[in-house]
């Protein structure tokens, strides 16, 4: 029943926040255009390639070990190795700054990485004591700040970089509002640097899976406006933005199922609730695909019609993607995380070979049957390694 009641949390949760962000890119896109508007999704995948690097894989294994040890210690420990990761990221950045033009809208918004770690680490400790309810509030305030920083700008007319700007600022509001209101009291007292190295030593694969992870679902935003230019990544992140939408009700599902699994073996051996994710992922790819050409004229305007084609195939990517995380934190709880990487990495290595080949051949049609074929492929070599690790040691 509290596995049916967290999931309802999360899944209105997400409702809310998907609702806030498709209403906030749909006024970005017709506010910034299709330069404007591929930009804002570039420097939005390299922050978020960021904050997976810098979250270093601390929220799956703090989640799996918070149940029996102290709470505070082991939040104080990922708290400062998640900053120490912003720091190391946010220098590779200007760095690079060094050698290539990067957008003064990066810049600035890079530094959105050390809000972030502290909103990561209290909800983490949020979703460790399945606190489901108070965590999904906050996610929804989150969005909702977001949004009244797009309808700021929209008034103001802003360029990105003020944007950008904006958008740091919620971040950092954020961070000190959550960390504050749930009073984890955990401070520099509580570091330990021994524990902090063994942490992250613990945390290194499932790091690995993660970066990899979101570097694989968002390489093709980031490497797009070298190969196409910005206008071109604008009217692909518009097709993107709602095949991301489509998977809202299971990003919900996922989150309130990998608690259970890391408590209970048997629910991810016996697929518990896989059936009916892949059913509602089937039906939702369909409706998108049938109704592509609708959803991109209401949403985004005739601008944005090049959308569409490309959207239509990646809404097919959502089934494969329904059984890639629920094989992922299935092994992934069982401690299993090495089992998770070497498809990751396949998998990767695909979409690259395709995207450079398909590309420049067929143009966004190619980019969006390059990540289609590659998360098919992700999804057969996830299963192989579940039917070997976890299906054959049922009774």
């Amino acid at each position: 029943m509290r596995l049916v009641k967290n999931i309802s949390w999360t899944v209105l949760s997400r409702f809310g926040t998907q609702g806030f962000a498709v209403i906030s890119n749909v006024l970005l896109a017709r506010h910034l255009g299709r330069e404007g508007f591929g930009e804002y999704a570039f420097i939005s995948s390299v922050v978020l390639i960021g904050n997976a690097f810098t979250t270093f894989g601390t929220d799956m294994v703090l989640i799996r070990r918070l149940a029996a040890e102290d709470g505070k210690s082991l939040l104080a420990d990922g708290l400062s190795l998640q900053l120490l990761f912003s720091l190391v990221y946010i220098a590779g950045v200007f760095a690079t700054g060094i050698f290539i033009t990067i957008p003064a809208s990066l810049e600035i918004y890079i530094f959105s990485l050390l809000p972030l770690s502290f909103y990561s680490i209290f909800t983490i400790f949020l979703r460790s004591f399945r606190e489901m309810r108070v965590f999904s509030i906050y996610q929804v305030f989150a969005a909702f700040l977001q949004f009244l920083v797009v309808i700021a700008a929209w008034l103001i007319n802003a360029e990105i970089t003020t944007l950008a700007a904006l958008l740091l600022a919620v971040h950092f509001l954020l961070a000190f509002i959550a960390f504050n209101s749930q009073s984890l009291q955990i401070g520099f007292a509580h570091i330990s640097l021994p524990r902090t190295l063994t942490l992250l030593k613990e945390c290194a694969p499932m790091a690995a899976i993660g970066t990899v992870r979101l570097l694989y679902e968002k390489i093709t935003i980031t490497l797009l406006p070298g190969l196409a230019g910005l206008s071109l990544t604008g009217i692909f992140s518009a097709s993107l933005r709602v095949m991301e939408a489509g998977k809202l009700g299971h990003l919900s599902a996922f989150t309130a199922i990998y608690p259970e699994m890391t408590r209970d073996g048997d629910f991810g051996r016996r697929l518990k609730g896989l059936r009916p994710l892949m059913i509602l992922a089937g039906l939702i790819s369909l409706t998108l695909s049938i109704f592509a050409g609708p959803i991109v004229r209401i949403l985004f305007g005739v601008e944005f019609l090049p959308s569409i084609f490309p959207l239509q195939i990646l809404a097919w990517v959502i089934l494969p993607y329904v059984l890639v995380t629920y094989t992922s934190l299935g092994l992934v709880a069982a401690g299993a995380e090495k089992l998770v990487l070497f498809p990751l990495l396949i998998s990767l290595t695909v979409l690259l070979f395709l995207f450079y080949v398909l590309t420049p051949l067929f143009g966004l049609t190619g980019s969006a049957i390059a990540i289609l074929f590659a998360e098919t492929i992700h999804a057969a070599l996830l299963w192989r390694q579940w039917r070997f690790h976890a299906l054959s040691k049922l009774p």
